[in-house]
């Protein structure tokens, strides 16, 4: 018999495996390169050992020996919440991928996503709102929008909730299953912090997003879109101040920078504060960057202005709250609407197109000449019919569009034709199981490529924050080469008890970025414990554990390449254990465990031996 016989077998044997088990929760977040990477993230409420399966292709409704399989490098446990986190990686551009999640006790239906296209010449359909607080049947009909009207993906500038409750994040993420469509199809978020995160933790841990601080870059369609989200709960942070001057300095061979975050600068309510300092630190680089829209949420209304620059002149024409009107400068709009409770539209300004107060979402075709911007009324939504990948840029009927100034939609030209450059075609370089591990005092970081073409070396860097990065090596490929190359470097930089990321970023002769992979790395705790060799009987063995007081404890167990293979949650007393450990993957060898001990993460090798 083949191994692809063998494995297809192997496939329906698991798939059949249905017991007790539980996933939902689903959510697709865009955390790197839109066309080639997805992050999918699910909670699971019993069983173990998670397996995501997918492929491009599906043989009667179901998977085939072609199918590939991702297992979770990122498990989290936050909001009351077990969730796992699997980032897809070297994905075809503007394909739809099907997958489905497998646990030791049952499966999940299949959805599935699409990638973003890797092409300037592409056309974006994009939906943006937030504020989706208390009102569920409003924030139900929203979520209904997004699978009506099959964006490429949603923008939501925070406030997903209002008390950042376990509770209300559980429902907020039931009701976001809302989002998918009636084939199973997912559309990722974007999303960003709002006020009513009572911390950047609740949507690190929900989304794990790329920057613990939630402010982030993403590039679309080779040079056709950047999107800035930013952390206006951090509006006065010097790194991200820093961090979004560089950006924008970079990004302008982009056909169009967009920003996203929560406060407006000027709100639309007269219950809301000016964001003064928004104003004299944000607004000004907008414009002098070129930046052409911008999403902000936080007033629970609706609003699209004219374009504007800021002034600080009052005596100038037009002058209204530190901004007038110019062609050249940024669109404005915003501000909430998803679910949270409606306040007055009462604070209209000279350089405000319209206002208004109901529950919307903004709607939005973006291509190289403009941007059509539009505002759909949600509360009817049950009355439109569903779009398709195929006609997702026409109005469908039954939808209820904000009619301004005799026109529902309204344009935004490209003032950026004169500077804008494509990005190449993406290489086929491949950078695949990225790990760093604790040898000794020093951090064992591993990777391998495939595909590398001539004169490519690898950059090696270390940060403590994601913003502000070390080089600690640069190494020649061993390429060029289609072969698969294994490579790795010792740190012996971290500290006891640190958290680092470290990068790998391949780099052509010119000393450019091709792209990069980062991966975070927290050093041993002040609690340690010996684990170096361990007995290995009938496929279990046993972990002891020292505590200096009553604890939560998580275990996971990962293999050498960072695949995880057990979880283990548990409550313990103060004193001395022994957590057994069973599963017949277990084998002689070297493996990771992780222990989360109040919180507090360690990480220790051990070695199993008969």
């Amino acid at each position: 018999m083949s191994n692809n016989n063998i494995l297809y077998i192997s496939l329906l044997l698991l798939f059949a495996t249905s017991a007790n088990g539980l996933t939902g929760r689903y959510r697709c977040v865009i955390t790197d390169v839109p066309s080639t990477t997805m992050t999918i993230g699910w909670e699971l409420q019993s069983g173990e050992s998670p397996i995501l399966f997918y492929d491009s292709k599906l043989s009667n409704g179901a998977f085939t020996s072609s199918a590939k399989k991702a297992y979770p490098k990122v498990n989290t446990f936050a909001k009351g919440m077990n969730t796992f986190f699997v980032h897809l990686r070297n994905l075809q551009p503007n394909t739809v991928y099907y997958f489905k999640v497998v646990d030791s006790q049952d499966q999940s239906k299949i959805f599935s996503f699409r990638t973003l296209p890797d092409d300037h010449k592409a056309r974006l359909s994009i939906i943006g709102g937030g504020d989706s607080r208390n009102n569920q049947a409003a924030r139900q009909n929203a979520n209904k929008a997004v699978a009506k009207l099959r964006p490429h993906f949603v923008l939501f500038a925070g406030d997903m909730t209002g008390g950042d409750s376990n509770r209300e994040w559980r429902e907020w993420l039931d009701d976001w299953q809302l989002t998918i469509g009636n084939d199973g199809r997912m559309t990722p978020i974007v999303p960003a912090r709002g006020n009513h995160e009572r911390s950047d933790q609740s949507i690190y841990s929900v989304f794990n997003v790329p920057n613990e601080q939630i402010y982030y870059d993403l590039s679309f369609c080779r040079g056709l879109l950047k999107i800035l989200t930013l952390n206006s709960m951090q509006q006065s942070s010097t790194a991200q101040q820093i961090w979004l001057e560089d950006q924008l300095k970079k990004s302008q061979q982009f056909a169009w920078r967009l920003a996203q975050y929560h406060h407006p600068v000027r709100p639309h309510t007269k219950r809301k504060s000016e964001q003064n300092y928004l104003h004299a630190k944000w607004a000004p680089l907008f414009y002098k960057y070129g930046v052409q829209l911008i999403l902000e949420c936080d007033s629970h209304m609706s609003k699209i202005t004219w374009p504007v620059r800021p002034s600080n002149n009052p005596a100038e024409v037009g002058y209204d709250e530190g901004f007038v009107r110019d062609e050249k400068g940024t669109v404005y709009i915003g501000e909430g609407g998803w679910g949270a409770p409606l306040r007055n539209a009462d604070d209209g300004k000279d350089w405000t197109l319209a206002l208004g107060s109901f529950n919307q979402v903004k709607w939005l075709f973006l291509d190289i000449n403009g941007i059509e911007i539009r505002t759909v009324k949600t509360e009817s939504i049950d009355q439109v019919n569903p779009l398709s990948d195929e006609d997702r840029f026409q109005v469908p009927s039954g939808i209820d569009l904000w009619v301004i100034q005799n026109s529902n939609v309204y344009r935004i030209a490209n003032q950026n034709m004169g500077r804008f450059s494509p990005s190449s075609a993406q290489s086929r370089l491949q950078i695949n199981e990225l790990s760093a591990t604790p040898v000794d005092n020093m951090v064992h970081i591993t990777w391998s490529s495939q595909f590398e073409s001539a004169r490519i070396k690898y950059k090696i860097q270390v940060s403590t924050n994601k913003v502000t990065w070390k080089t600690l090596k640069i190494i020649p490929s061993k390429g060029p080469s289609e072969a698969i190359h294994q490579y790795k470097y010792f740190d012996t930089s971290p500290k006891k008890g640190g958290k680092y990321f470290y990068r790998i970023a391949p780099i052509n002769y010119s000393g450019k970025e091709l792209m990069h992979h980062t991966i975070e790395f927290r050093s041993i705790g002040n609690q340690s414990i010996d684990l170096i060799n361990l007995p290995l009987e009938n496929s279990s063995f046993k972990l002891p554990l020292s505590l200096k007081e009553d604890a939560r404890v998580v275990l996971s167990l990962f293999d050498i390449k960072r695949n995880l293979l057990l979880v283990q949650k548990i409550e313990l007393n103060k004193g001395d254990h022994q957590i057994l450990f069973n599963s017949d993957k277990l084998r002689n060898g070297s493996y990771l465990i992780e222990m989360n001990i109040n919180g507090i993460l360690h990480r220790k090798n051990i070695q199993l031996n008969l």
